[in-house]
């Protein structure tokens, strides 16, 4: 049963897109014990090496436990610009009213320290009590950020509590307890919840989304929300990237709005497709996108394999140890194929790279306002964008923050640690051979 589960496994995710790295600073695998397995996702710290602001490349997978999108939510939020990717345009953004800039910028620091104190308690079994037992588990920039935190809208400390779980609070623009209006307190327990939600219709089918349920995951546009003023589409248009793959100059980004942003795993809008020949690396591209779209009879096919997999524990917990290990090597498997592939990597990777670059130029030169921009995007992205960062604006690197985004509990599902060290060796086997192919 495992040979064939696996071999289908391989299959799905041939087909999906997602990038990760060989011994990755950007994602990882941990077993905190031998019951547990998890992949996890960093948001490393760039700092400038003169004036500008911080820089943190967040990253993202597709599809992951919900509670990962509620974190990185959380880190994202209290940036002053966030740059996320969305081939073909963005989420259109909501007004925020004024009035309530203090109250709203408040809530998001009372997020973040209830997600930091949940993650400590996650950690250790324990609450923090203080701002410095969570403050000082980290270092640079990163500290500097966090305990910007603890102090409201207004300039007033937050306040913890734990009695019988854990709240953050801020007593208002008066700092005082009680009031009514700007002056009432306001806590983390009590903050709106994040409203991104699943669409319905044609725009729930996918591949992807398929994945998510079928693991009890939850697929990463219907676990963030994208409407906030100060995130930013930060990728080629679908005109750009089908330029770019039949090797024709980049046309000029239009400012493109769409109900929900569109990751690279959706597939061109009707009428813009190139008239003529059209190159193998563009044949493709249709292929992959339409693949995850769920409009090819290879997505339809996909999905019911999917479903049939994901019927049992032990079938969605060998599905998700497979993700996890692919993703952390997927990466170097891309990189070693050459041809249309490589043709079709290198648009999809280092072309939306320059275009990040280009628009973090802008908020650094234009923007000093913004004292630190996160750029959330794949984590596939993030060698050759980091690089290009350091190297072309003047910044280096400082510290790392990992983020659980896929948890499996190996007892739980029914597999034994010998089942699973078995499989994972199976799996090194099958990777193997597979960058062996491509060189």
């Amino acid at each position: 049963m495992n040979k064939y589960l696996f071999r289908g496994v391989a299959a799905l995710i041939s087909c999906t897109g997602l990038a990760g790295a060989q011994d990755s600073p950007f994602l990882r695998v941990t077993q905190p014990d031998e019951q547990t397995s998890r992949l996890e996702v960093a948001v490393r710290t760039l700092a400038p090496e003169g004036e500008g602001p911080v820089v943190r490349l967040v990253g993202a997978v597709h599809i992951a436990d919900p509670s990962f999108y509620h974190e990185l939510q959380a880190w994202l939020d209290l940036h002053d610009v966030v740059l996320y990717e969305g081939v073909g345009g963005g989420h259109e953004a909501e007004v925020e009213p004024a009035e309530a800039a203090a109250t709203l910028a408040t809530d998001r620091r009372l997020r973040l320290i209830g997600t930091l104190a949940e993650q400590m308690y996650r950690d250790t079994g324990r609450y923090p009590t203080s701002s410095a037992q969570i403050v000082e588990t980290f270092e640079g920039a990163t500290r500097t950020f966090v305990a910007s935190a603890f102090e409201d809208a207004w300039g007033n400390p937050v306040q913890l509590e734990v009695r019988d779980g854990f709240d953050a609070v801020s007593f208002g623009a008066d700092g005082r307890p009680g009031g009514e209006g700007v002056d009432a307190d306001r806590r983390f327990s009590q903050t709106r919840p994040y409203k991104a939600t699943k669409p319905e219709g044609a725009a729930a089918k996918g591949l992807q989304r398929d994945l998510a349920d079928a693991l009890g995951l939850a697929f990463q546009l219907d676990g963030i929300d994208y409407s906030h003023p100060h995130w930013r589409n930060s990728d080629l248009s679908i005109e750009q990237i089908r330029a770019a793959l039949a090797g024709e100059p980049l046309p000029p980004k239009q400012k493109v709005r769409t109900v929900e942003p569109v990751d690279e795993a959706s597939p061109a809008p009707a009428g813009q497709k190139r008239s003529g020949a059209r190159t193998d690396a563009e044949k493709a591209a249709d292929m992959l996108f339409g693949a995850l779209s769920g409009d090819s009879f290879l997505a339809r096919s996909m999905g019911f394999l999917v479903k049939l997999m994901g019927s049992s524990e032990q079938g969605r917990a060998m599905i998700k140890i497979v993700l996890s290990d692919t993703l952390c090597n997927a990466d170097a498997i891309l990189q070693s194929q050459a041809g249309v592939l490589g043709d079709l990597m290198k648009v999809l990777t280092v072309d939306r790279n320059k275009q990040v670059v280009a628009d973090l130029r802008e908020v650094a030169e234009n923007e000093p306002e913004a004292r630190s921009v996160a750029i959330f995007y794949g984590a596939g992205h993030f060698a050759d964008l980091e690089q290009r960062i350091c190297e072309e604006l003047g910044y280096r690197y400082e510290s790392t923050t990992w983020i659980p985004a896929m948890t499996v509990d190996v007892k739980a599902s029914g597999l034994s640690v010998e089942q699973v060290k078995s499989f994972r060796a199976m799996m090194r086997n099958t990777l193997e051979q597979a960058m062996k192919r491509g060189e």
